[in-house]
């Protein structure tokens, strides 16, 4: 079975855009999704890559409108310049990486994060508003909780962050097929889709 590596931050703008096409891909072409979101400041630290909260005003700008553009195209609501934009990524990655171990639906979770920061302007640093998250999403809160704060959450962070530096990660959302090929950018899941396509027809002969 194809398999696709998710390399994300959970306040990343361009992985809630391209977070439900990566779902419907996945559906249409049968992939697992390994949702691994990452220290997104490690790996640009480590690449020497400037951090888009950093960068020049004009790339500011241009970000702005291009994701308002794609917001307007996906029919997502966006609010492209959040309240809490950029704040620290342990404690939502390491919610999704517990929804991961409890056998809930990640992407539920994780969508419902990065939700909460692009079209609610809500604060997903603050360990009141996951728990809000959590408990409007019917999960059990407590049960989570435990497992957010394991030994095990800790090591799956720790260990998405170093492999993403050590495959040469450049952002968020990047995507990795089969352990080979490498998409980066929610703009080139159409390639990914078409790379799908190629191969469950190779398969198929």
């Amino acid at each position: 079975m194809n398999k696709i590596d998710y390399y994300y931050a959970p306040i990343s703008g361009y992985a809630y855009l391209g977070e439900p096409r990566l779902m419907e891909i996945a559906a249409k072409t049968s992939v697992d999704v390994h949702f691994k979101p990452v220290d997104i400041m490690r790996v640009f630290s480590a690449q020497d890559i400037v951090p888009p909260a950093k960068q020049s005003s004009a790339r500011l700008q241009y970000r702005l409108l291009d994701l308002k553009r794609n917001a307007e195209y996906y029919r997502l609501p966006i609010n492209p310049k959040p309240r809490h934009w950029p704040v620290p990524v342990e404690l939502s990655a390491r919610c999704v990486y517990a929804a991961s171990e409890l056998g809930l639906d990640t992407h539920a979770v994780s969508f419902a994060i990065l939700s909460a920061v692009y079209a609610q302007d809500r604060d997903v640093s603050d360990q009141q508003e996951i728990r809000q998250i959590l408990g409007e999403l019917n999960l059990d809160v407590e049960q989570v909780w435990d497992v957010l704060w394991s030994d095990t959450t800790a090591r799956a962070l720790e260990q998405s962050t170093q492999e993403a530096i050590d495959r040469g990660i450049l952002g968020s959302p990047t995507y990795i097929l089969n352990d080979d090929e490498m998409y980066f950018g929610q703009d080139r899941l159409y390639l990914l889709e078409h790379r799908l396509s190629q191969r469950e027809q190779l398969q198929g002969v």
